[in-house]
């Protein structure tokens, strides 16, 4: 690739335009001893000359015939991998509009060397009668192809750097985060700063930005006046609700020192009401065990003079509407219980966007993710509350209680996902 893009700069100037790159194997038997071929089409724009140097200088060959871009669009995808050219691609061009005169008649045809690319070499911005695409299709495939020219542009001045460094961009890749949020990372973010490496300071903070402005976050749980908050972890089985909930608890005492009850549902495992009995005694808090919605209700109302009122769930199969049910209309005795949906981090994607869909019946306001340390990827977290509007609340890493847990914020979770 470097050696492509010196022969570009050498024979069409630092002014050249990469359009195309790719990458293939030829040669050889059957694949072995092939060796592999860089290929890089690029071209100039037309530039205005006078009579006199169109005649003595003949236009030189494009090394590969591009295909016709509006101007604006091929003045931010110039690169020869050097900072002016990043900067070009953050600062869009003017968009030009043909003169019109004023009895709205076409203005007579100037000299090709003075006009630039013809009208149909320019694709109109404007939606024409009998288009393909409206004025949005458009402008939406123009920052598509931005973007992508933007990544780009960043793998080919890494390249040509000659660093072997993980670039914010490749360490979201690794944690196998979507190609559709990837996009919009590069499209929201300049492209000196996707390059970063993800051990430079700054990279996190870059991260944490884009995450702050494309997510919610409801950073814990907090006291929120006289009247007792009441929070019940709900989720499938095995996903550590109970130790989630004991973490909790004994961050809200022992931290803030916070009024707290505990009140647990979980009588389908005799080990779960015994393990949660184990850390109200150490943290020394009250622990109710209900079987029913009114035994529920009943402890709820016995623990008004407290500051947070925790509620431990049984776990539920997102398969089975009866379970579902069930949890639905247990919760339902009190309509100011606050529900947050607990998912291990070792969920697949498609998984776990099907739990989140069949437990939105108990109308959940508040995700926790726990074992992100089982993983090697934690791209699924952003993969799934990306285009919900839902929060992101804490985050567990470990079953030691009450360390391993932390308030989600953009800026720990930009931690996780660059493996801090």
């Amino acid at each position: 690739m470097k050696a492509c893009m010196e022969q570009v700069k050498a024979e069409l100037g630092s002014d050249a335009v990469i359009l195309h790159t790719k990458k293939y194997r030829e040669g050889g038997f059957l694949g072995y001893g092939s060796s592999e071929v860089v290929e890089v089409t690029a071209a100039i724009e037309d530039q205005e000359e006078t009579p006199h140097r169109r005649k003595a200088e003949p236009a030189p060959a494009p090394v590969a015939a591009p295909t016709p871009q509006p101007r604006q669009v091929l003045n931010q995808y110039k690169t020869a991998g050097t900072q002016q050219a990043i900067q070009q691609m953050e600062q869009p061009a003017p968009m030009q509009v043909p003169p019109i005169s004023p009895a709205g008649l076409p203005q007579p045809a100037m000299p090709q060397a003075a006009a630039g690319p013809s009208a149909a070499q320019q694709p109109a911005l404007q939606a024409q009668p009998g288009g393909n695409m409206d004025d949005k299709q458009k402008i939406d495939q123009l920052e598509n192809e931005l973007a992508q020219m933007k990544a780009m542009l960043a793998q080919v001045i890494g390249k040509e750097n000659g660093t072997d460094k993980v670039t914010l961009q490749d360490a979201l890749k690794d944690q196998d985060v979507a190609e559709d949020i990837l996009k919009d990372f590069a499209a929201q973010s300049p492209a000196g700063e996707t390059l970063l490496d993800r051990d430079d300071p700054q990279a996190k903070n870059v991260l944490t930005k884009f995450l702050s402005d494309n997510m919610r976050f409801a950073a814990g749980i907090h006291q929120t006046g006289k009247k007792p908050r009441t929070v019940a972890l709900i989720g499938a089985t095995g996903v550590g609700k109970t130790t989630t909930l004991a973490k909790i608890a004994a961050r809200l005492v022992l931290e803030k020192g916070v009024k707290a009850a505990l009140i647990t549902a979980d009588t389908y495992r005799i080990s779960a009401v015994e393990q949660l009995k184990t850390y109200s005694d150490i943290i020394g808090l009250p622990l109710e065990i209900v079987y029913t919605p009114d035994e529920l209700r009943v402890a709820i109302h016995k623990h008004r003079d407290k500051d947070i009122i925790l509620i431990d769930t049984a776990g539920r199969s997102q398969h089975n509407a009866y379970q579902m049910k069930e949890l639905q209309e247990f919760l339902a005795v009190a309509p100011d219980i606050e529900k947050h949906l607990v998912l291990s981090s070792t969920t697949k994607n498609k998984d776990a966007a099907e739990i989140l869909k069949k437990f939105s019946v108990c109308k959940p306001g508040r995700v926790i993710f726990t074992k992100a340390d089982e993983t090697s990827s934690l791209g699924l977290i952003v993969n799934l509350l990306y285009h919900q509007d839902i929060a992101l609340s804490f985050l567990t890493d470990g079953q030691s209680v009450p360390d391993d847990i932390v308030p989600a914020t953009a800026e720990s979770l930009a931690g996780l996902l660059l493996r801090e």
